[in-house]
């Protein structure tokens, strides 16, 4: 799911985290004087849970639905700091409540898919992705997540037109060129899957994982030399 860069400073981050601290007193003020503002419990929560304090900011989502049961927004952002403490169940029931209320909220539809994959629930998560794709068909994630969940239902070939989707769209997505090599190479097409390795590792040159995969290959090919020239770069990579 695609998120906001963080800045690698720390002076920025730490900038960042007092302006957080800062922001929650402001929001802590308004709610004193109107404890019924479902806006202010919901930002409030965006900026503890910037500070990692996501059980109080589950609590303040909570607060914010409790004053309006409609906020859709705040029953999404429950959902985030769900998966943040890794209570997928509970963030998909809250994506749920999000999507219930905004049917073409594409991005609760995208992290409820994202969830029942980690479950393992690829049949399920394919649906949620569909759906999203059907509300925006030119997000190059949908169609890459969508692939990820096919592969790991071991259907290569779909997770091959899914990825084709997203390079279409995307074409310098190393990632879904990597993982298209990936489900090309579980098809025996071995020659193909290099080649996309060779896509991926052309956009991102320091993509271990696509230099590994790229060996494993090479060895199914009987190309040895080859092979650990790659293995050599992968380590050189990633020690």
């Amino acid at each position: 799911m695609p998120f906001a860069d963080i800045p690698n400073s720390c002076s920025n981050t730490t900038y960042n985290l007092n302006k957080s601290g800062e922001a929650i007193k402001s929001y802590e003020k308004i709610i004193k004087i109107n404890p019924k503002d479902s806006k202010a419990w919901n930002n409030e929560g965006l900026d503890l849970s910037k500070l990692g304090r996501y059980y109080d900011a589950i609590k303040a989502y909570d607060k914010a639905i409790e004053i309006n049961p409609q906020n859709s927004l705040a029953w999404y952002n429950k959902g985030l700091a769900l998966d943040d403490i890794n209570k997928y169940d509970e963030a998909i029931k809250a994506y749920d409540k999000a999507i219930k209320i905004n049917p073409k909220d594409s991005k609760a539809w995208n992290n409820k898919g994202l969830d029942l994959s980690k479950l393992g629930k690829y049949d399920e998560a394919i649906k949620a992705y569909d759906k999203e794709i059907e509300i925006n068909p030119h997000d190059s994630d949908s169609w890459f997540n969508k692939g990820n969940a096919l592969f790991d239902f071991n259907k290569s070939d779909e997770a091959i037109k899914a990825y084709d989707k997203a390079i279409e769209i995307n074409p310098q997505s190393s990632e879904s060129w990597s993982n298209k090599g990936l489900a090309l190479y579980n098809l025996n097409k071995y020659d193909e899957a290099i080649k996309a390795f060779d896509k991926a590792i052309e956009i991102n040159s320091q993509d271990s994982d696509s230099w590994y995969n790229k060996g494993i290959t090479l060895v199914k090919l009987g190309k040895f030399d080859e092979a650990i020239k790659a293995y050599v770069k992968a380590t050189e990579i990633n020690p």
